[in-house]
């Protein structure tokens, strides 16, 4: 019995049992995604009572929304300063940016001041998503390096299914609005856990590197190769996702006709099921390859999210939020230890916070083009067009070397 009940979880586990140095670190990037996922959910979660209580139209709240995005570049120095200094203490750093723009937001009266401090938390979250990778790839033990990385990927989720089960606090009218926004505050209590838990990495103390510069890396021999085709990716990919997860909300309710009950039934329900996504993805990563998760990660996440956009049918609208948000899951722990593992120690957070920060930027302005196709050509139309993206996205991520077993501390010399 025990021997067949593995068999039908196997899919579903590591393969290779976690060492109490993994479970240790795990748990503290979980914390962290709980942190980050809840605050970061918050402006689609409750789009349509935000939007209403700022008194923003569709196109001006996505344009907002999106300009919070690019102007979340800061992260960059971020990552540079954790290729110099050491991964730890850049990552709290960006962990208190995403607490206190995040919950600062609430407070906001005018739509600039909302925009701002939005820009604040999406620095953090970028740099957050940078270093997380980085910190799990350089700590985790080698088999189990990508399904390390599923617990994060659940953490950020679990942290968003969190933001909607609060959404019914926005929806009393008024200033209601306010107060999951408010509610991200609470994250202040886990600041001191990290600072207590959160360990330097094994491969950045063995090494002590230097620490590389920008211009190694985006316009020198292989590593910029490998630069541009994951930022590419990634950019592609964020604008197609920022835009179905943003709106999702807003279809079901103003398009669809399903009261808030119902839709955060249908998103939870589907975020649970598609949430298998994180280890099975995982798994696949680090049994069958991280390029090949990824490309079919990329084309699940592409036909749920046509699917949810495209059919009114209460059945279908869950298939198609459980199909891409299993696609968007799994992509998570494949491309996170990919571009971990494509890059040297010197390099290796500022390439992943620049890549976190193109993903920003692709779903910046994914949400920028709202304001002109989402009143125009309707919002299902600006899903189709974006979804394109996501197959030349497919396509880029074949063009990259398979990682998978890679020895980080192997890569100190450039490639040609």
């Amino acid at each position: 019995m025990r021997a067949a009940l593995r068999r039908v979880l196997e899919p579903l586990l590591p393969v290779r049992k976690f060492t109490v140095s993994d479970r240790r670190i795990v748990f503290v990037i979980w914390v962290a995604g709980l942190v980050q996922g809840f605050a970061q959910s918050q402006a689609s979660a409750g789009l349509p009572f935000t939007r209403a209580g700022l008194g923003l139209t569709e196109g001006e709240m996505s344009l907002m929304l999106g300009l919070a995005r690019l102007a979340a570049f800061a992260a960059l120095p971020i990552g540079w300063l954790a290729d110099h200094r050491g991964r730890r203490r850049p990552f709290l750093l960006a962990m208190t940016l995403i607490v206190v723009g995040g919950a600062s937001a609430g407070l906001a009266v005018e739509a600039w001041q909302f925009g701002l401090l939005h820009a604040v938390l999406r620095t953090g979250t970028a740099a957050i998503s940078g270093l997380a990778v980085v910190i799990l790839a350089e700590t985790a033990s080698v088999p189990i390096r990508a399904y390390s990385m599923s617990f994060y990927g659940a953490a950020v989720s679990l942290g968003g299914g969190l933001a909607l089960l609060v959404l019914p606090l926005a929806d009393d009218g008024g200033q209601s609005w306010r107060t999951p926004h408010l509610l991200i505050g609470l994250g202040l209590a886990a600041l001191p856990f990290l600072v207590r838990r959160l360990p330097e990495t094994r491969v950045y103390s063995v090494e002590h590197p230097t620490g590389g510069s920008w211009k190694e890396l985006v316009t020198k021999g292989s590593w910029a190769r490998r630069f541009w085709i994951v930022v590419t990716v990634n950019f592609l990919a964020s604008a197609f996702g920022a835009v179905g997860a943003a709106f999702s909300t807003e279809r079901m309710i103003s398009d669809v006709g399903l009261d808030t009950g119902q839709t955060v039934t249908i998103l939870l329900l589907g975020g649970t099921l598609g949430g298998l996504g994180f280890f099975i993805g995982g798994r696949l990563a680090d049994t069958w390859g991280r390029r090949r998760t990824s490309i079919l990660s990329l084309f699940l996440a592409l036909f749920g999210g046509l699917l949810l956009y495209s059919t009114t049918s209460l059945a279908l609208i869950v298939v198609g939020a459980m199909v891409s948000a299993f696609g968007t899951f799994a992509f998570v722990p494949a491309a996170g230890s990919h571009r971990a593992e494509l890059f040297p120690t010197r390099l290796r957070s500022s390439a992943n916070t620049a890549v976190s920060h193109a993903a920003l930027v692709g779903s910046a302005l994914g949400l920028i083009s709202g304001i002109y196709t989402i009143d125009s050509l309707g919002l299902s139309n600006t899903i189709f067009v974006l979804g394109v993206g996501v197959a030349i996205a497919a396509a880029l991520t074949a063009l990259l070397p398979e990682t998978r077993g890679q020895d980080l501390t192997a890569l100190s010399a450039d490639i040609r």
